[in-house]
């Protein structure tokens, strides 16, 4: 093969590898993202914080679409089994925590309060997923800890809460 042959079929090759490239990034995720959504969904995170500090559960309600929907924290699988023992048709979930949530902020005389790191917000048009590390802390001590999605929504105009689902560690 001659030098300019050989050019030629590096410059081919190259290319090919350009085209290739920029045909898989343009294959990527698409999403319809709007810095101004982002910022209401960290205003609705926010918001849920301040309404666990405040322990108003009438304000947390408004920012749930459902207050029915899911809220539960994952238990581990012995959990699972050891409620199968009642239940054979169980199936890791149960009904909304939500209720007892709000009874615990009604009735607590404890400090309580929530706290958020590494909060990833991912939007596309009218769905959100909100993820991030917490703290939940009684009394200025961290009593347990994990990992928290939440799946948001927007409807006439405003981001709810569509579910919430948590890992949960004991830090006693």
């Amino acid at each position: 093969m001659d030098k300019k042959t050989a050019a030629t079929a590096i410059m081919v090759l190259l290319a090919c590898g350009l085209a290739t490239q920029a045909f898989a990034q343009d294959q990527g995720p698409r999403f319809h993202s709007d810095a101004d959504d982002i910022g209401k969904i960290s205003a609705l995170l926010e918001d849920f914080r301040q309404d666990v500090i405040h322990k108003d559960g009438d304000a947390l309600k408004k920012l749930l679409l459902n207050p029915n929907g899911l809220f539960h924290s994952i238990d581990d699988q012995q959990s699972v089994n050891d409620a199968r023992k009642l239940d054979p048709q169980f199936d890791g979930i149960g009904p909304s925590a939500f209720g007892g949530f709000l009874t615990l902020l009604a009735t607590s005389k404890d400090r309580l309060e929530e706290t958020v790191y590494n909060t990833e917000i991912r939007q596309d048009g009218d769905l959100g997923l909100v993820t991030f590390n917490y703290d939940f802390i009684i009394n200025g001590k961290v009593h347990h800890s994990g990992l928290e999605h939440w799946q948001v929504r927007k409807i006439d105009g405003q981001w709810k809460i569509l579910s919430v689902t948590w890992t949960k560690y004991l830090r006693n």
